[in-house]
Order: C-alpha cells, then sequence, then structure tokens
C-alpha cells in the first residue's frame, strides 16, 4: 500500500509502479539528494585527479589487506563513467525517495550504507585483489531489498526484482562491483525487516 496525496489528504492507493512524486512534496528529501551530491562531488574531484585520485578511492583489493581500509567505504562514491553514475544517481533518486518517506532518517542512512559496506567486504574475497571496483550499486541495491520489505506483496517484491534487474544491467561494466549488488539487495532487506518489524509497521 501507499500513501497518495489528493486534494490535499492521505488516502491509500494500490498503485502497480509506485513513484515518489505521488507522495508531494511536503515530504522532506534531503538526505536522498544529499547523497546524490557527494556521489556527483566525489565524480567531479575524480575527473579533476585522474587515475592517482582512483586509486586511493575505489576499492583494491591488494590495497584494502595492505592497509587502505578506507577504501571500503570510498569505493561507494566511485563511479567510472557518465553512464555510470548516471543510471545509479536516477536509481538513487528513485528508490532513494521511496525509502526516505518509509523509514526514518537514521534507518534509511543505516540500510544505505550497511549495505553498501557490506557488499563491499564480502566482496574483497570473491574478486581477484589487482582489480579495481567502485560504485554506489551496492547501497541502491540495498535500498530496493528495503524497500521490498517494506512492502511485501507479490507483485511488490516482483517489481522490486525487475528494477534491480535493470540497475544491474544499465550499470555493468568496467569496474562495477556485481557481487556488491548481490549481498547489498540481502542485506537491505534483512535490514528493512528489522525496522519494518521494530515499528510495528507489518
Amino acid at each position: 500500500m501507499y500513501i497518495t496525496v489528493i486534494g490535499g489528504e492521505e488516502s491509500e492507493s494500490n498503485l502497480l509502479i509506485p513513484s515518489p512524486m505521488q507522495y508531494g512534496q511536503r515530504y522532506s528529501m534531503r538526505v536522498t539528494y544529499s547523497l546524490m551530491a557527494a556521489n556527483v562531488a566525489v565524480f567531479v574531484l575524480l575527473q579533476a585527479g585522474g587515475d592517482p585520485l582512483y586509486a586511493a578511492l575505489a576499492q583494491t583489493g591488494s590495497a584494502f589487506f595492505a592497509g587502505a581500509y578506507w577504501q571500503i567505504l570510498t569505493g561507494m562514491f566511485v563511479h567510472f563513467g557518465i553512464s555510470h553514475i548516471g543510471f545509479n544517481m536516477i536509481a538513487l533518486y528513485y528508490f532513494g525517495r521511496l525509502n526516505e518517506i518509509s523509514y526514518s532518517t537514521g534507518e534509511y542512512l543505516t540500510i544505505y550504507f550497511a549495505a553498501g559496506l557490506l557488499g563491499n567486504a564480502l566482496s574483497l574475497f570473491l574478486i581477484p585483489l589487482d582489480v579495481s571496483t567502485g560504485g554506489a550499486s551496492g547501497a541502491i541495491f540495498g535500498l530496493v531489498g528495503s524497500y521490498a520489505a517494506r512492502n511485501r506483496s507479490a507483485m511488490n517484491m516482483a517489481l522490486a526484482l525487475v528494477y534491480a534487474a535493470f540497475i544491474f544491467l544499465a550499470s555493468s561494466g568496467p569496474g562495477v562491483n556485481d557481487y556488491a549488488h548481490l549481498f547489498g539487495i540481502v542485506g537491505g532487506f534483512a535490514l528493512g525487516l528489522l525496522f519494518t518489524r521494530a515499528g510495528g509497521q507489518e
């Protein structure tokens, strides 16, 4: 079920394709916009800094195990081209706004960063040590999972999987961490269930 705003009043509607725009403008989307701004800012810095900055911020197993532990976090903000960041920011805008009206700010940020960190951490043991990876899609897949956890009808979960498949295909390419997608959506779904049950939203 989704909340729509009709004539200034809230009502419930079973929309086949949920749209963040249906929630009206009284809901603040500052967290989603702030995350988007941070990703874009890092991308601009990377274009200016070039390969040395990419080497410092993108996640590489050999560098991480040698002491570059920050890469597990900074890799979430590294993108390898306009199409990579473009598709990820569209997905973040869409699922970020859906999550921001469904969860508290703390829950939303926990889902985003925990899913991204989980995906990056586990992928360290699955990707060759000399391969550099990056992207926000692990965290975004976490938002897809948490959306599905909060709206657990067969239709909503099927839609979430369709969107996840689209994001996966759209953001595939060199340096994209596909394992982070898998672990991100699982982590996001688990946290979404936890927060949903803790908040009595079953």
